[in-house]
């Protein structure tokens, strides 16, 4: 399995902008990143996958573990980068990659190469005889470090869901975005899974601010990187991977 990227440009050197950004989410087609003309420098930001859930057996009422997360600055980039995307599987681009969480449990992704890696929250055990009673869901790692885990359920009511890690702040070690203007939120709506480590961008109508802040959604669409809740059977979702470019 592969991947698709999206750019959309219109602006560049010359016009008062100081980066641009690409997104890469899972696709039957596929395409490596070519960077954007005039472009100098990326980072390069990979959010990961989440592993599948079984539809019988005693750890459906469980919820799957968190992705991971990892990034990596590239200072002088090549003509293209291999861009790997799969579902319950590996996500890489540009020397940062992650790993899944696991298959049929609760342990979290992690991010295994990079400048800085973060590891999703633990899955939780949920109540093999009520549907209603799921492990709560695990958020995923981020800027903001290690992702909540998921809470336990009770006899009749779900976990609570794991939170962004350090109260949604980024922490030290990660790229930083300040120059460019750039400033992440990390509180997302349900739609776009509550506890995915894919930051959101709030733009003022510039158009590498809009750019950006759509690319972030279709990052995180599908909850891309969150656990997958407990009596929820199903493949695991894949990772995304969102590129931000400076010239």
């Amino acid at each position: 399995m592969t991947s698709f990227g999206y750019n959309v440009l219109g602006f560049g050197v010359g016009d008062g902008s100081r980066y641009t950004s690409q997104v890469f989410s899972y696709s039957a087609g596929g395409s490596p990143y070519t960077p954007s003309s005039g472009v100098k420098s990326a980072l390069f930001m990979v959010f990961g996958a989440v592993g599948s859930q079984p539809s019988v057996g005693n750890d459906v009422p469980n919820s799957g573990g968190g992705g991971g997360y990892a990034e990596k600055y590239v200072s002088s980039l090549s003509s293209s980068y291999p861009v790997t995307i799969t579902v319950g599987g590996t996500t890489s681009a540009g020397g940062a990659t992650v790993i899944s969480s696991g298959n049929y449990n609760t342990i979290p992704g992690y991010g295994s190469a990079g400048d800085f890696l973060a590891t999703g929250g633990y899955g939780a055990g949920g109540n093999p005889y009520n549907v209603n009673a799921r492990g709560g869901t695990a958020a995923g790692g981020s800027r903001c470090g290690t992702g909540g885990n998921g809470g336990p359920s009770g006899s009749t009511t779900p976990g609570t869901s794991g939170a962004i890690g350090n109260s949604g702040n980024e922490v030290a070690g990660v790229f930083d975005l300040s120059p460019y203007g750039i400033t992440f939120a990390y509180t997302r709506t349900l739609n776009y899974g509550a506890g995915s480590g894919v930051p959101v961008f709030y733009s003022t109508g510039k158009p590498e601010e809009d750019t950006l802040s759509a690319n972030c959604e279709t990052a995180a669409v599908g909850g891309i990187n969150t656990g997958v809740p407990g009596w929820t059977g199903g493949p695991g979702t894949a990772g995304s991977v969102l590129i931000i470019e400076f010239y």
